[in-house]
């Protein structure tokens, strides 16, 4: 079978915005949301872009978890001020808010739900785009996916599309310096998520490999110390590289369960997207090691990365899901529902839908191991008392 490894052009290292100076182009629209134009980085961008001559529109109305409506309002302001490079400053919402806008930019009449691999979408006959992450997780930068909200249900979904990939990352440490210690946390726990569930994908391949076995070594070294010390420089681009490679991993092999999980975590209680993936990750692992021995020795592998030796598969990938929660305590993250606040009444009242969505999330086709309704309703209630997988 033909296959192919696709990834941005990568500028990373102290300093590494002025490889704005070098794009070829005369208009440029700036996508991001509120705080991070409130925090001066987007002025960064802009100063320098218009340094050399070019003139520059900044649009900010970029949400979390964005919607489809929101993202229509950035075509449109795309449309308005017609751009040749699109460039997007912020987390993986601003990011997916930048990628979804181009594609209505480039065709007005497109269905952002029927977007898919195989589809040619024609882009880059009015503008490229460049992606600028102000935190270490998602991995948008690098990846050809996005993930939208219906406005109506509050349901996620995510698509992706080779054209999608953006034409430069741009990864500077200093965006990322002094980001808040949770934000910090959950960011990282979503890089390794995605990383993980590349390495199981039934997509998986040997150059996203690669890619996962960097970044489970990084976050697990470096995650800490970021979190720890929100002005230790090396850490942040430590942490800025590995999501990178996280999302060259996850963006051609796929995610699985996990994300399944955590769309609709996000989708039906608003929990944060690197709280949700990173709560489900060790939950998955003891799910699909349970029952596929190549899984399980998958897991095993990522495990001997981080010092566990254990010759019996399964036994390794339990080891690397608890190693995964000790991870999480240590950065201060939730391990379960309970803990991440919510009550059991308003557990139950989403549970429903929350498999509802779950069975209707297209990461799931990617898993190693068969799950079903019932099951995935038992993955939930695991879940919330933080109980072990042990079906």
């Amino acid at each position: 079978m033909v296959w192919w490894f696709i990834v941005p052009k990568v500028t990373f290292g102290e300093d590494a915005l002025t490889d704005l100076e070098l794009l070829g182009g005369e208009k440029a629209i700036i996508i991001t949301d509120e705080v991070i134009n409130s925090l001066g980085h987007v002025d960064k961008v802009k100063s320098i872009l218009e340094e050399n001559g070019w003139e520059v529109s900044v649009w900010d109305g970029a949400e979390p978890d964005p919607r489809i409506s929101i993202v229509k309002n950035a075509a449109e302001a795309m449309t308005e001020f017609a751009p040749d490079w699109i460039v997007a400053v912020g987390g993986g919402s601003v990011m997916d808010t930048a990628k979804a806008a181009w594609i209505l930019y480039e065709h007005p009449d497109e269905n952002l739900e029927s977007v898919n691999p195989l589809q040619p979408l024609d882009l880059r006959n009015k503008a490229k785009l460049v992606c600028i992450p102000t935190t270490a997780g998602t991995g948008s930068e690098a990846t050809k996916a996005i993930v939208i909200r219906e406005d109506e249900t509050g349901r996620k979904f995510a698509t992706n599309n080779n054209e999608l990939v953006p034409d430069l990352a741009i990864l500077d440490p200093e965006l990322i310096t002094g980001l808040p210690r949770d934000l910090t946390a959950y960011t990282g726990l979503d890089a390794l998520a995605h990383s993980v569930d590349a390495y199981i994908s039934v997509w998986k391949n040997d150059f996203s490999d690669a890619c996962t076995m960097q970044t489970v070594r990084m976050v697990f070294e470096w995650l800490p110390k970021s979190v720890e010390n929100p002005g230790d420089t090396v850490a942040r681009e430590k942490m800025l590289v590995a999501a990178n490679l996280a999302g060259m991993s996850f963006s051609n092999s796929q995610v699985c369960l996990s994300h399944s999980l955590g769309h609709c975590m996000g989708s039906v209680h608003r929990l944060q997207h690197g709280m949700s993936v990173g709560m489900a990750l060790p939950y998955t692992i003891e799910y699909n090691a349970h029952d596929t021995p190549d899984a399980a020795r998958q897991y095993s592998e990522l495990g001997r990365l981080v010092g566990i030796e254990e010759k019996d598969d399964e036994k390794a990938a339990r080891r690397f899901a608890a190693k995964i929660r000790d991870l999480q305590k240590e950065v201060g993250a939730p391990t379960s529902f309970e803990e991440a606040g919510m009550s059991k009444e308003d557990f139950d009242k989403g549970l429903d839908k929350l498999v509802e969505f779950t069975m209707m999330d297209s990461s799931i086709t990617m898993n190693p191991r068969f799950i079903d309704s019932m099951t995935i309703r038992r993955v939930y209630e695991y879940m919330y008392e933080g109980k072990p997988i042990d079906f």
